[in-house]
């Protein structure tokens, strides 16, 4: 999805598995293998040999960080090789245990929850993993400086009260308020890390970037005011709200405290050309956790600290995979964890390119330059379908696309009547069958059609243009001589920012355009990369934007606190808040309160109902589609694999490749 903050609710917990084509490796398994989250076998089974060619799959896009459960699926794609959570999802979208050694033990009134652990779990380097270990994991995740995946750090700090080691084996939750998602978005979502490593890893760093302090904290104070002053919303912003600015500044006093710099060779437009504004916010956020961590202490020194560590740039956590290296601009490198506690793993080495153009996947899968590719767009289906060299995965996906209006006082989309013009001037259900070939699925409301909690109520979206003229002419607008609304002297004209590469995206952001015109808005459509350009000048406050088309990987469980609820509203003091457009509605925010805490699925279904027609009828989205899926995979691949089901790749771990 383009904005795949919340992607572990599909991912979580799985251990992707990849590596690079060409040789041949074997080694012994039982002979009814397993998967990281079933139980180990019996020390009789009798063994036999797997032989396996190593593995190679691609991601659409840089990676962010691979320090525990990131904010962008390329990321994502990478780390769960290498990571594990408690629990995971298997292709009945049950949860099953993983680094746990069962199903947790829950309170009669629903607030407490023990965990007993696997005691045969190791970390890369080799030490144990214990119930010190989890605990670490989730009080980083419910630190106020959390610098992991927004979603899973606000569904921890808002939900769980305590972590308590009951013995090395066992872990205690004690959670603030019944929270029904707690299995899958809590113990499913967090990644286990190394808590001595990374203790030892911020302490090189504080060590060194002690005697720079004042500095930082100079230069931070600067940026920070700068490039989150008023006039950065403006919609032309003067040159001091250019991360771009800062570049020289800041880079030689991450230097002196010897914080590795971003490589230069991941921020690129989609042209192939230096970004330097991405450069520079990547810069800006270093910079603005080096302060964070300076300033902090104890936990929270350590969360702020995890994505300028040098244990970022070399993991170690408990998965099958091992870390090599990453090559900004070209591909991730990783190694077969012979010491991994669920089954042996086949494939000795990982290689995952990385392709920002889905076109070039899909041709790179056919060639067979790669042997897996996790999202073929619609006009590629056909042809990875009618391959004979290739098989596909087929499924409902848990997730949706959609435009997001700005919602903020003095944007030109805060105003409802002209979000619900918006809507009445697209042929929907016809626009959504043209851009996806035939591959989406109409949609009206913030659950997919995969969801228990889709609501088939929901009124749909009717093209009615003389209805769209009347809702704006109401707000005030006229029509000016180059037929777009016009108002106090501004035109109703907008950027539509798109991911670059998504051929489904655009081309339904351009059909749209087009009959937009019709209505008298005039809608730009401008397509950017995901990592260096939309992800820190788009969602990330202050959100310099009007309209963004993007996405969401939901959850098998349908909560949806943390992009609708406007505590999550992004701001200054939350950048990458999951409500990046700003939405506040009181009722709504009852709603989406009252389906977390509800432990009756028949009643929650009834809560998720009511606020689909309510976000229906303001419209801060204009929903688009959800996607019939694809995965496309060379037959070389080799494994149990459910093709028909949104969780696939839930058992990566026991794949093999023929040679």
């Amino acid at each position: 999805m383009s904005l795949p903050r919340r992607m572990f609710a599909m991912l979580m917990g799985a251990a992707f598995i990849a590596g690079a084509c060409g040789s041949s490796n074997s080694t012994t398994v039982p002979s009814s293998g397993n998967s990281a989250g079933t139980a180990s076998q019996p020390a009789s089974s009798a063994p036999v040999v797997i032989t396996s060619a190593d593995f190679k799959y691609l991601i659409d896009g840089e990676p962010t960080t691979f320090a525990g459960v990131a904010n962008d699926l390329p990321s994502s794609y990478v780390d769960y090789a290498i990571y594990n959570a408690l629990y995971t999802a298997d292709n009945k979208l049950n949860m099953v245990p993983d680094i746990a050694a069962s199903l947790p033990v829950t309170s009669a009134d629903g607030l407490t929850w023990t965990v007993k652990l696997r005691t045969d779990v190791k970390f890369h380097d080799g030490t144990a993993m214990t119930a010190d270990d989890v605990k670490f994991s989730y009080d980083l995740m419910s630190s106020t400086n959390c610098s992991q995946n927004s979603d899973v750090c606000s569904s921890i700090a808002d939900n769980v009260a305590s972590t308590t080691v009951v013995d090395p084996s066992t872990v205690q939750f004690v959670l603030k308020q019944k929270f029904a998602p707690f299995l899958t978005t809590g113990l499913g979502s967090v990644y286990i890390l190394p808590k001595a490593a990374i203790t030892a890893s911020m302490a090189r760093l504080t060590g060194t970037a002690s005697g720079q302090a004042a500095a930082v904290a100079t230069e931070d104070k600067k940026v920070q005011a700068a490039l989150n002053a008023d006039a950065c919303s403006a919609k032309t912003p003067p040159a001091s709200c250019d991360a771009a600015t800062y570049v020289s500044e800041i880079e030689p006093i991450l230097q002196a405290a010897k914080v590795q710099l971003p490589d230069k060779n991941g921020y690129k437009d989609a042209k192939g050309n230096p970004d330097n504004t991405a450069y520079g916010t990547q810069l800006a956020a270093q910079l603005h956790d080096l302060n964070k961590t300076l300033t902090s202490s104890a936990t929270d020194q350590i969360a702020a600290s995890l994505k300028i560590i040098d244990y970022a740039y070399a993991p170690i956590a408990t998965g099958p995979y091992k870390w090599v290296k990453y090559t900004a601009g070209q591909s991730i490198e990783l190694v077969r964890n012979d010491a991994f506690y669920g089954n042996k793993v086949g494939p000795a080495k990982v290689y995952i390119p990385i392709y920002k153009d889905s076109a070039l996947g899909s041709a790179a899968l056919q060639k067979g330059d790669v042997n897996w590719q996790y999202d073929v767009s619609s006009d590629w289906t056909a042809k990875i379908l009618a391959d004979p060299n290739l098989k596909a995965a087929q499924y409902p996906d848990f997730g949706y696309y959609y435009i997001g209006f700005n919602m903020r006082s003095g944007h030109v989309y805060s105003d409802k009547n002209l979000r619900q013009a918006f809507t009445m001037c697209v042929d929907h259900d016809k626009t959504v069958d043209v851009a996806t070939s035939g591959m989406g699925i109409p949609v009206y409301a913030d659950e997919p059609p995969a969801s228990w909690a889709y609501n088939t109520s929901v009124p749909k979206y009717k093209l009615d243009v003389a209805g769209a003229k009347t809702l704006i002419e109401s707000s005030g607008w006229a029509v000016g001589s180059d037929g777009v609304y016009a108002k106090a002297g501004k035109r109703l004209s907008t950027t539509l920012y798109v991911r670059a590469g998504k051929p489904q995206r655009v081309k339904f952001a351009q059909l749209a355009a087009d009959q937009l015109k019709k209505c008298g808005i005039e809608i730009i459509v401008k397509e950017s990369d995901f990592g260096t350009v939309l992800i820190p000048n788009v969602l990330t406050y202050p959100n310099n934007f009007d309209t963004y088309l993007g996405g969401w990987s939901t959850s098998i469980d349908p909560d949806t606190y943390s992009i609708f609820h406007s505590s999550k509203a992004s701001t200054a003091a939350l950048k990458e808040g999951n409500n990046f457009i700003g939405w506040t509605n009181p009722q709504a925010d009852a709603l989406l309160v009252q389906g977390r805490q509800e432990l009756d699925q028949t009643k929650r279904k009834a809560i998720y109902d009511q606020f689909e027609v309510l976000i229906n009828s303001e419209a801060p989205y204009y929903f688009l589609w959800a996607d019939k899926r694809v995965s496309g995979f060379s037959k070389s691949v080799q494994g149990t694999i459910d093709l028909t089901s949104p969780v696939y790749y839930w058992n990566l771990s026991t794949w093999t490749v023929s040679r």
